[in-house]
């Protein structure tokens, strides 16, 4: 049975005695004592803000029902989002978030080997990479079986399954559990148990136009208001989970990388009018994905702080409702402010707080 890198890959599940008791190692309610030898963990805090003013034109011509369809669409957004990431303190050898993904895929597997390596190894249990074929089928089976413990718990499930990852994978890079020979570069900063989170987003938009409706089979007006104001809120695990960060402390310019920029969608109410009827309902508020995909881009390979602005094409309505077809032409004007700073002093405290 292979097993391949999860598409969603999250650190912050490898820490912990959860892991180890899996495995039958560290046992429930005891830590391994901390080594006094080991670099100090440091924390930072990752701030942003964005604001972004809307504008969208749609029109449509339907051979089947000739006539004038279009609406105009304003609307304005504004994301708050602050949370904490956590590194050991150790200055790694290659970056967790190398922009090329060959490199990055590397770095990523030999971080999860290795941390499975220390966690075993506090626990009094060495690492034992499989190399014959009956070795992997052992430790494949071995997998399974903690699977099935799990009892459908997904959260358990998903811990082993990055696990074990992490193990095969090792078989991939030889180097994995060998000492790096040469002085390290990057910091890397992870989400930990109580992470702190804050975020807000707000968001309104309001469309008027006419469209063809098919039961008058005529053209009639119609409105469209949303607006939303949420905050502090996640999917089902803590946000800050979303986040990983590297420092290159040998770049003053352009030293923070950033995996993912999470921004939860708010939760508002929508406000349809079509020929004099209205029908309101509560719902997740859509965010322009070009302005996802901009903010996500500029933060990838940063300054540690800074602004920008950009001006962005919005092809796909801003209601998030494609199916009228047509054409959608627009523009987001964006503000963006952001920050990766240390917590007092760079030193950082082993809650973060």
């Amino acid at each position: 049975m292979a097993v391949s890198t999860p598409a969603k890959w999250r650190p912050a599940a490898l820490w912990g005695c959860v892991w180890l008791a899996a495995l039958g190692g560290c046992p429930a309610g005891h830590a391994a004592a901390p080594d006094p030898s080991a670099a100090q963990p440091r924390v930072r805090e990752l701030s942003l803000r964005a604001d972004v003013k809307l504008s969208q034109t749609w029109q449509k011509n339907d051979p089947e029902h000739p006539g004038s369809q279009w609406s105009r669409a304003t609307g304005a957004q504004h994301y708050e989002i602050r949370t904490r990431l956590r590194s050991d303190g150790e200055l790694q050898v290659r970056n967790l978030l190398d922009p090329d993904l060959e490199r990055r895929l590397e770095a990523k597997v030999i971080h999860l080997a290795r941390q499975a390596q220390a966690l075993l190894a506090r626990s009094g249990q060495g690492v034992r990479i499989p190399r014959t074929a009956e070795e992997k089928a052992a430790l494949t089976e071995r997998m399974q079986a903690q699977m099935s413990a799990c009892r459908g718990d997904m959260a358990c499930r998903d811990r082993l399954m990055q696990l074990y990852t992490a193990l095969f994978a090792a078989m991939q890079y030889p180097e994995a559990l060998q000492p790096d020979t040469i002085p390290g570069r990057y910091l890397y900063f992870l989400p930990y148990d109580g992470c702190p989170w804050q975020s807000q987003v707000t968001m309104r938009l309001e469309i008027e136009g006419v469209r063809y409706n098919r039961s008058r089979d005529a053209f009639v007006p119609f409105s469209e208001r949303r607006q939303g104001d949420s905050r502090d809120i996640a999917d089902g695990s803590p946000p800050c989970t979303h986040y990983v960060g590297v420092v290159d402390t040998e770049d003053s310019e352009r030293g923070m990388y950033q995996e993912t920029v999470y921004i939860p969608s708010p939760v508002g109410e929508t406000v349809y009018t079509e020929d004099g009827s209205t029908t309101r309902r509560e719902e997740s508020q859509p965010l322009p994905s070009a302005v996802l995909d901009w903010i996500n881009h500029r933060l990838r390979h940063a300054p540690e702080s800074g602004t920008a602005e950009a001006r962005l094409a919005l092809p796909l309505s801003l209601n998030g409702n494609s199916t009228w077809l047509g054409l959608w032409e627009g523009v987001a004007e964006v503000r963006l402010e952001w920050r990766f700073e240390p917590v007092d002093g760079g030193s950082g405290h082993a809650d973060g707080h």
